[in-house]
């Protein structure tokens, strides 16, 4: 009997049933006959170029998140007007769009942020109460690892779903998501109206590997098959994510990695599923619940370690290439958690899993999970698109959405 070491990778795309969904997919005239259930197992969120790159190269190459490249603007001035405390610099709005990235940010001084960091801990590992445990299923590999600072698959996607959206459950949370020092600087870069419309919280625990490179845009690695965010126009700027630093994030206990300039197109990745034997001697390209590696080179000699103090925050697009260092130290825990924020043309996921139907979505061999406890909360501005119904909520300090 082969060993887990022997085994043939697992492939997260099985080529017939793609085949076959993308088939379906282009017959648009067909998809009001179908029920629901059955358009929601389509690859609907699938180009043609990024079928061809699958199977061009024998399955080994997959786009997680739909392929585009982005219009960069034809001037650096700011979207919205801000107070002079928070305005960027025309130099700063400059090097955002080259980079992809800006900051270290100050959002509040390390003592400030040091008096919360008790509370964000307790907090990221509470029961949520926006997806409570017992409400879904996990369907995954529960294979354990020999280094008890490695999480399971299994862990991985139980802990990573519990993490997250814990902003509609705690007032002091969302007050820092919706901070000025924050949304301010945001609307300069996307527009004076913003959605919070996810957050979640991320530790790296002394000896723990690092987070493998990886891109985003409309967050198509959730389920493979549809996008989560559906923007009027996909290769305009539509999100940014905030990651703050609760702790100190250093070069030693797992600071963020980003490679400048890779923003500007969604690149192929060779993708397969995290197995705690064969990978357990490089868990550097480890990113949830699977293995992420760039099939096209990328130079990672550019890379930039974004070093932060606590209360400090960087503002990126989850489109620039970017992972996290391995926690080297022995015992000092790191804490970081991200906030994303949308304009409000942006559907967020899609009528199949918000609709009266209500299905259930998929996420990291996450199987019944449902959302209707999750709200995107308009944090400046207003709401002036209303493609997410009556689902948005208006911003108030210390609102708590559930209790």
């Amino acid at each position: 009997m082969a060993t887990s070491a022997q085994k043939q990778p697992k492939r997260i795309i099985r080529t017939g049933p793609l085949l076959f969904g993308f088939a379906l997919s282009q017959l648009r005239f067909l998809h009001s006959l179908m029920p629901d259930r059955l358009r929601y197992q389509l690859p609907l969120s699938w180009t043609p170029h990024m079928l061809r790159t699958f199977l061009g190269s024998g399955r080994k190459r997959v786009y997680i998140d739909v392929h585009t490249r982005l219009n960069l603007p034809s001037s650096y001035v700011p979207r919205a007007e801000s107070p002079p405390e928070h305005r960027l610099s025309p130099d700063e709005i400059r090097s955002f769009w080259e980079r992809g990235f800006s900051g270290p940010h100050t959002l509040l001084p390390p003592d400030e942020m040091g008096k919360l960091a008790r509370h964000m801990w307790s907090l990221w590992d509470k029961p949520s109460s926006t997806y409570p445990p017992g409400s879904y299923k996990y369907v995954g590999s529960t294979q354990g690892s020999e280094d008890a600072t490695e999480m399971s698959n299994e862990e991985y996607a139980t802990k990573g779903l519990n993490a997250r959206d814990k902003h509609l459950e705690d007032g002091a949370l969302l007050d820092l998501y919706a901070h000025p020092a924050i949304v301010e600087r945001i609307a300069q870069l996307l527009g004076p109206d913003l959605l919070l419309w996810r957050s979640q919280f991320f530790p790296k625990y002394p000896g723990m590997g690092g987070t493998g490179w990886h891109q985003a845009t409309s967050y198509l690695n959730e389920t493979m098959r549809v996008a989560t965010l559906t923007p009027p126009h996909l290769d305009e700027l539509f999100q940014l994510t905030v990651w703050i630093a609760v702790t100190d994030s250093t070069l030693e206990n797992g600071c963020l990695r980003m490679i400048p300039g890779t923003h500007r197109e969604l690149l192929p990745m060779s993708v397969e599923e995290y197995d705690p034997v064969k990978h357990a001697a490089n868990k550097s390209d480890r990113f949830g619940t699977k293995i992420l590696r760039p099939s096209d080179a990328i130079n990672e000699a550019d890379a930039v370690n974004v070093v932060m103090k606590a209360g400090e925050f960087i503002i990126f697009s989850e489109r620039v290439m970017h992972g996290a260092l391995p926690n080297i130290t022995s015992n000092e825990g790191r804490l970081g958690m991200s906030g994303r924020y949308i304009v409000p043309g942006v559907r967020v996921h899609n009528p199949y899993v918000l609709g009266d139907a209500g299905l259930a979505i998929s996420y990291l061999r996450i199987q019944q999970l449902k959302l209707d406890r999750w709200r995107p909360i308009v944090v400046r501005g207003s709401d002036t698109a209303h493609v997410n119904g009556d689902r948005v909520l208006r911003y108030k300090p210390g609102m708590v959405v559930n209790p």
